[in-house]
């Protein structure tokens, strides 16, 4: 099955390499940001670290698939969307900077041109997740890889987890090794640099959590070591955040779901059971992620407990300043 997967991805690409299947570019900057495996890499937050630095200077667009939505056409995303029509990860993005657009739509060509009509004064298109979408020929590709599962050390679905061949990496501009240790050795970084092998310009980022954030109506707090903590997840990788509250030396109890899990109100009684029973006392609540928090705000019978999210944002650890400089220089077409 995976050589027929490979042969299958490699033709494809062998075709638009060739311009036999021909890519659509378009007049304004379009910046993809992709991966080559099937989630977990981060793509919403470095998406949210561009558009923190472009929107003040540029009209910025976002287009998404909008994963795991219940809609098949194009649609353009509004914070009191439910998630089942626009995907968690589009709504997370339009709740944060509400300011821009943000759009859902499978056919990214069709997608572009729908924003671009509706929206004349888009000046920057950003793809969350087209980088096997070859039919645009974005600007500016960049490839995300986790510095714990990258893409050199992983085989094509369903062997591994790549959605094409690790050559595929060839046609990235920057490639970001996300969710790096806290402090990593350039000794460290030089090896990835090294197995990577490729002429795109390579940085390394980590992920930094904000403090908690209540869903519903529960009262400002902070983590500390008095609270038992219920934390539920339904996300692709969850030993980033399991590793902070244990860092933290913090008591918690991990409920997990599979990504993109579309939490109801059935399972809002099993969440309840839980919580009701696997710590006493008053000072507990239910911790989840930012991304999980958009699939939740919905269920009302959760309304009634003390749920929160934990925010993330990424931090270059080191060349922040050369990656911004590489962004806006394109955008502005220097």
């Amino acid at each position: 099955m995976s050589a027929i997967y490979w042969i299958a991805t490699s033709i494809r690409n062998f075709l638009f390499d060739k311009n036999i299947f021909k890519s659509t570019e378009f007049d304004i900057p379009v910046i993809n940001v992709g991966n080559l495996s099937m989630g977990g890499a981060g793509k919403t937050p470095h998406c949210e670290y561009i558009i923190e630095l472009l929107r003040k200077d540029y009209k910025i667009a976002l287009l998404s698939r909008g994963y795991g939505r219940k809609t098949v056409s194009y649609k353009e995303v509004e914070p009191t969307h439910p998630f089942l029509s626009v995907g968690d990860e589009p709504l997370q993005v339009k709740t944060k900077f509400p300011e821009i657009t943000v759009s859902v739509e499978n056919n990214r060509v069709k997608g572009i041109l729908n924003l671009l009509y509706d929206h004349p004064e888009t000046e920057v298109v950003l793809l969350d997740d087209a980088f096997q979408h070859r039919s645009i020929r974005p600007g500016l590709n960049i490839l995300l890889t986790k510095y714990h599962d990258p893409f050199y050390n992983d085989y094509i679905f369903p062997v591994g987890n790549l959605r094409e061949s690790s050559g595929g990496s060839k046609r990235a501009d920057l490639i970001i090794v996300t969710k790096c240790p806290e402090h990593i050795s350039e000794r460290q970084k030089k090896s990835v640099e090294s197995a990577i092998n490729a002429n795109a310009i390579i940085y390394f980022t980590k992920i930094s959590y904000g403090k908690i954030e209540p869903i519903f109506n529960s009262p400002a707090l902070s983590l500390n070591q008095s609270l038992n903590i219920l934390l539920v997840t339904g996300i692709a990788s969850t030993e980033h955040i399991t590793a902070k509250l244990k860092d933290d030396k913090l008591n918690f109890k991990h409920l997990k779901y599979r990504d993109h899990y579309p939490f109801s109100e059935k399972d809002a009684d099993k969440i309840s059971e839980i919580f009701d029973n696997f710590a006493s006392g008053n000072k507990k609540i239910i911790l989840t992620t930012e991304k999980d928090a958009m699939r939740i705000k919905n269920v009302e019978k959760l309304s009634k407990f003390p749920f929160y999210y934990i925010p993330i944002k990424i931090e270059f650890i080191s060349e922040k300043e050369s990656f911004d400089q590489k962004l806006k220089k394109y955008v502005a077409n220097d």
